[in-house]
């Protein structure tokens, strides 16, 4: 889907069944992925590794995404790695907020199209790539 070279998306996200059918979705697409089973996982990834997108579930264990993304962004204040939070509480969240607060570039909520997952992931590559 993306040119050379190998994008890589850390997927934070502790549905085991979830995860499974991001991942397979995403390398089916052409990305390079690495699971995190939860935000403090995925935190310690981002210390020692680099990746270029991170799609990162809502509610998680010993860190949820929201905290994660502003870990993310208190340590790296301007790395603009695009972010795409996925969130079963839909009526709960305040999409809009938290996307201005935490420059989250998309939310989508659960059940979403794994296609239109890997779409999106595709765009906000490219959208960051360009800037």
């Amino acid at each position: 889907m993306l040119d050379s070279p190998r994008y890589s998306v850390l997927v934070a996200e502790d549905d085991r069944v979830m995860s499974d059918v991001i991942r397979f979705n995403l390398e089916r697409h052409g990305f390079k992925v690495v699971v995190a089973r939860d935000g403090q996982e995925a935190v310690n990834r981002l210390q020692c590794e680099r990746f270029d997108m991170l799609v990162t579930d809502y509610q998680m264990p010993r860190m949820n995404g929201e905290e994660l993304v502003r870990t993310l962004r208190e340590a790296r204040p301007d790395d603009g790695m695009p972010v795409i939070l996925l969130s079963a509480r839909g009526m709960e969240l305040d999409a809009a907020q938290l996307q201005a607060e935490l420059r989250i570039d998309m939310v989508m909520f659960k059940p979403f199209s794994p296609r239109e997952l890997s779409e999106a992931v595709a765009s906000c590559i490219r959208q960051h790539a360009v800037a």
